[in-house]
């Protein structure tokens, strides 16, 4: 009874969390691009065409969300600067790819967590942006 009452209450959690985004707004579309090393900024290689393809549908939308996130392994002044380095190089993407800067809205997560793995080579799905629309 128990066991099956907190699965319910993190579906809860987990589904309402899902329905908005740092940026305020209900999202329709999600993506998460990873793959980012330490201090790493740019737009993964691998991860490019994915978010070309979601520019692609962006383009028709009113509000778009650009949320950077890092991990522990750096200082909260460089943690702060790579996520904000890394949620520009996505904004720059996006704006090449077509859509328009007045709809792109950007959240950074300056204070670091962990929230994949305790030790460094654990967060590796830590150094993320997450994009949506509405």
């Amino acid at each position: 009874m128990i066991r099956s009452f907190c699965a319910a209450g993190l579906v809860a959690f987990v589904a309402g969390t899902a329905a908005a985004n740092p940026c305020g707004f209900s999202e329709a579309a999600t993506i998460t691009i990873k793959g980012y090393p330490i201090n790493g900024v740019t737009v993964p290689k691998d991860q490019q065409e994915r978010l070309a393809r979601f520019a692609e549908t962006a383009k028709e939308r009113a509000e778009i969300c650009v949320f950077a996130q890092v991990d522990k392994t750096g200082s909260e002044e460089a943690n702060r600067k790579v996520s904000e380095a890394r949620a520009n190089g996505v904004v720059r993407f996006l704006r090449d790819k077509g859509v328009a800067k007045e709809n792109i809205q950007v959240a950074t997560q300056e204070a670091a967590f962990t929230f994949f793995g305790l030790l460094p080579e654990d967060q590796s799905d830590d150094r993320r942006v997450v994009v949506s629309h509405d």
